[in-house]
């Protein structure tokens, strides 16, 4: 009944009906807007994607982990010793392929480190250290980089970079040496055969 007697009074007074519609429309904005404030008032502050962790899938490196401590820092030695003896023979001026060669095996070196723990460490350290393999020298430098990365987490102390060349030398200079001589003496004999014909010819 009584809202029977209401629906007769708005129909007599359209202009009550206009001004409660208004009247809602302005409470319904105002209760929104407040529950949306206080809703992301204690809200987190989404992180910049730059300055995420890296992600290293779970699967990737697949290697377990290597529980004996004796057996993995004998791992360790043996490895690097193979990594900056690889960077310190890598050519002074890298053609395109070699340079893809050896980031291909840096990469695929850490995917199959026997120690799953350590390589997953090797691996985020590519991500934020990539291979800089422009050069010998380069190479031997952010290899070292990378190394004394590894000794800073396991509290170890930081290795000299500047002798890094001279102490993963394998003792191939001599073998350098002789075939850069022996490219010598090939070109000197190919340019005297090539005088000896000219000379026939001009002769």
């Amino acid at each position: 009944m009584n809202i029977s007697r209401l629906l007769r009074s708005f129909k007599k007074s359209p202009g009550v009906v206009f001004g409660t519609v208004v009247i809602l429309v302005i409470l319904v904005i105002a209760v929104s807007n407040n529950s949306f404030s206080e809703s992301h008032l204690d809200a987190p502050v989404p992180i910049s994607q730059k300055t995420q962790p890296i992600d290293v899938k779970d699967t990737v490196p697949f290697m377990p982990k290597m529980a004996n401590e004796t057996l993995k820092a004998e791992l360790g030695n043996a490895s690097w010793k193979l990594f900056h003896t690889i960077l310190a023979r890598y050519p002074e001026t890298p053609t395109p392929e070699q340079k893809q060669h050896l980031a291909d095996y840096i990469r695929s070196f850490a995917l199959v480190y026997p120690c799953g723990d350590c390589a997953r460490h090797f691996a985020v350290l590519l991500e934020k250290y990539p291979p800089q393999l422009s050069s010998r020298k380069t190479a031997a430098l952010w290899g070292c980089h990378i190394h004394n990365q590894v000794n800073l987490r396991l509290h170890k102390q930081e290795y000299d970079c500047s002798t890094i060349l001279e102490d993963y030398d394998c003792g191939c200079g001599q073998d350098e040496a002789e075939e850069l001589q022996e490219k010598d003496t090939k070109e000197h004999l190919a340019s005297i055969k090539l005088e000896s014909k000219e000379q026939m010819v001009g002769g």
